[in-house]
């Protein structure tokens, strides 16, 4: 289960992100990664490469974990979706998988010998990783990784993804404001105080907000209110969304 609390002391709530609907490439952008994102759409659909691992970092609300979860549910079958800062992790022993390990500067060290493990039967396995890291691969030492375990990183692909610029993350929300039929136009600016405030207060990776959007969307069709600022602010403050 994943939390997170609002930077507001007054609002301080948790949100369930297991309750998110499925992630989906439809919903991704690829504004200012173009490049990035299409080199993991090759490593991820080509059936034969020279390539075995692809290592993406970018800074917290790049989109590291919405691209690794939804390439994972792209492919679904042969694949699985490991999130090294979570309890309880495990990699299957399995031949010709996709393994999508999302923060793996917090793996354990039962986590890091299973994956070094992973690497050096790779030829044998046919196993291929695609890692996602907060920190450049060159810095990865400095979380007790074995050097020969980097070394065979940097034989692979390495690609940084670059968090979006506010206005492309306002241009999202206001699209999927306009899907949820709050406003008729999706370039209106009705409802940007909200989105404002959103990005100000609650974490800002654009998948959480859309999501604070549904859970906002759920509670005023159920209760018959108007969404504002004024009605975020209370359903945040009364925990309604949980």
């Amino acid at each position: 289960m994943q939390l997170f609390k609002s930077k507001d002391k007054f609002l301080q709530f948790t949100l369930n992100l297991e309750s998110s609907q499925k992630f989906s490439l439809k919903q991704g952008i690829t504004t200012t990664n173009e490049n990035t994102l299409e080199a993991l759409k090759r490593f991820s659909m080509l059936e034969r490469q020279s390539f075995k691992t692809f290592y993406l970092w970018g800074e917290k609300g790049s989109g590291k974990t919405f691209w690794l979860r939804s390439w994972q549910m792209e492919k679904e079958r042969g694949s699985i979706y490991i999130d090294s800062q979570a309890e309880s992790q495990f990699l299957p022993k399995k031949n010709n998988w996709f393994l999508y390990v999302d923060n793996i500067e917090h793996a354990d060290e039962r986590i890091k010998s299973r994956l070094f493990e992973e690497l050096i039967n790779q030829h044998i396995t046919n196993n291929r990783f695609v890692f996602a890291s907060k920190v450049n691969l060159s810095n990865l030492n400095t979380f007790n990784f074995r050097e020969d375990f980097i070394s065979r990183l940097k034989q692979g692909l390495v690609y940084h993804l670059a968090e979006l610029p506010d206005e492309e993350k306002k241009n999202a929300l206001r699209v999927h404001i306009h899907n949820l039929g709050w406003i008729k136009c999706s370039s209106s600016s009705s409802y940007d105080s909200l989105i404002d405030y959103m990005l100000t207060h609650l974490p800002r990776e654009l998948g959480t907000l859309r999501l604070v959007l549904d859970k906002l969307n759920k509670v005023a069709v159920q209760q018959k209110k108007t969404i504002n600022l004024r009605s975020i602010k209370n359903f945040l403050e009364e925990d309604e969304i949980y």
